[in-house]
């Protein structure tokens, strides 16, 4: 990717299309003398915020605010201007003309972040959090990405990181000054350490699956035979009547998706059609296909029975399907219509599969709507009670993993009275992951697949 430091870059920083107000971003060496070209102002250069006009050629193009900050306490460390001017796509695209025509030029994805990455305002998994923040879907995935942006997860691997280099140092004195009177760690300290270490890294490891479902979201099939009640509880889910209702067994004949916040996680809903044995439409027959391939590629299944009724050949072909191995999701068991009389419980529906929880609900009245999403939640490792989530990424994981396995190898040689040499090479190998989480000396091909993936003007 073209990131040139020595250029003056620009770009729009608000989303596209028309709005009240646009800003646009220059940064680097030239940026004051390039946007004084074209922005006139009776304010004088000491005002850090300027009200004037944005002139091309002594013509007025927009009436404009412009915000100067001067490196390197800035976002990207460098000088820095904000421009801020009407909506209009016009002028939008006029006043980016006239900053490459006097200097600067596009901003490449993410070039502004990794500006401030390579100048040391925050380091890679910090400058990840950037654009894991502008792509939450919901207010918790938010909240977790500004705890990673505000360096908490950096702050973790650095305590790592800090225990490592210790430890490393008191294993290479040993291998240096063998024979001289210094304190070393005894096997048994060693040992402590690496446990210690292990311990730290591995719970690091644990929030990977949790902020997976936080920035991707899970998607829950509602299966079960015709007017079981699946295309009200999704209404019920909803707050709203986005499925058709009626007596007829068969109305669903194809999946319904809607989106939903279940505690934090973007949780995607999947009507289904119903699955029973026999059925001569045609159409009916491709509904429970893709009923099935919707529960084969769900995250989660919400099983759901017509408590009023009992239990049928239908029910048990389901079991069937579920139990023939296409299906590894974890499975919510939901007994419908708990407002009228029930012809089966918990215990009869408990011998059909191997469910995570069987919850009692009415979709009509929407009683037992609120702890079947506090079971999905669980599933998911959303706690009501924690609010404070870090966001682990793939390649966190990927890097943290190899860390893990250093540690354990240098525990084995430790716990065997191997040669500490060995030891050294892994704690070493460990340091390295901990180092390119952090940006330590990670290829910059690793960092031109991470920044391109940021939207341009941030």
């Amino acid at each position: 990717m073209n990131y040139l430091n020595e250029d003056t870059i620009a770009a729009l920083s608000t989303a596209a299309g028309k709005s009240a107000i646009a800003v646009i971003r220059l940064s680097g060496k030239q940026s004051f003398q390039i946007i004084n070209k074209i922005f006139k102002t009776a304010a004088g250069e000491g005002k850090q915020i300027r009200l004037g006009f944005i002139e091309n050629n002594g013509k007025k193009t927009d009436e404009a605010i412009c915000a100067f900050f001067t490196a390197p306490n800035t976002y990207t460390g460098e000088n820095l201007v904000e421009i801020s001017t009407h909506g209009n796509p016009v002028i939008i695209k006029e006043v980016l003309d006239l900053l490459y025509k006097n200097g600067a030029r596009a901003a490449e994805p993410g070039e502004f972040t990794y500006r401030a990455f390579v100048n040391g305002k925050m380091d890679l998994a910090e400058a990840e959090s950037v654009c894991a923040l502008i792509t939450s879907k919901t207010e918790t995935a938010a909240k977790a990405a500004l705890n990673n942006v505000s360096g908490k997860f950096s702050k973790e691997v650095r305590d790592i990181k800090h225990k490592l280099t210790r430890f490393l140092a008191h294993v290479e004195a040993s291998l240096d000054y063998p024979e001289d009177e210094i304190p070393f760690m005894t096997p048994k300290q060693k040992e402590e350490m690496l446990n210690s270490l292990i311990l730290t890294n591995q719970k690091l490891l644990d929030t990977y699956k949790v902020s997976e479902n936080l920035q991707k979201g899970m998607k829950a099939a509602i299966i079960g035979k015709p007017n079981s009640g699946k295309s009200s509880l999704l209404n019920a889910v909803l707050g709203k009547d986005r499925a058709i209702v009626t007596e007829i067994a068969g109305t669903t004949t194809d999946t319904i998706e809607e989106i939903i916040d279940c505690r934090g996680i973007p949780l995607t809903i999947i009507d289904t059609a119903g699955i029973r044995l026999h059925t001569e439409n045609s159409i009916e027959l491709l509904g429970q296909e893709r009923s099935k391939e919707a529960a084969n590629k769900a995250d989660i299944l919400i099983w759901i029975f017509d408590a009023s009724a009992e239990l049928d050949k239908n029910d048990l072909e389901i079991a069937q399907y579920l139990s023939s191995g296409c299906v590894n999701a974890p499975i919510i068991g939901v007994a419908n219509k708990s407002d009228l009389p029930s012809k089966i419980n918990q215990n009869d529906i408990k011998n059909l599969a191997k469910f995570n929880t069987i919850i009692n609900i009415s979709a009509k009245s929407n009683d037992g709507i609120a702890k079947l999403l506090e079971a999905i939640a669980e599933i998911a490792g959303i706690s009501d009670v924690q609010n404070d989530y870090l966001l682990v990424n793939s390649r966190h994981f990927a890097l943290l993993k190899n860390a893990r396995e250093a540690l354990m190898k240098a525990k084995e040689i430790v716990a065997n009275n191997k040669e500490d040499e060995i030891a050294a090479l892994e704690l070493k190998n460990a340091l390295s992951a901990a180092d390119e989480i952090l940006g330590i000396n990670t290829p910059q091909d690793i960092l031109d697949t991470i920044f391109k993936q940021f939207c341009i003007g941030k």
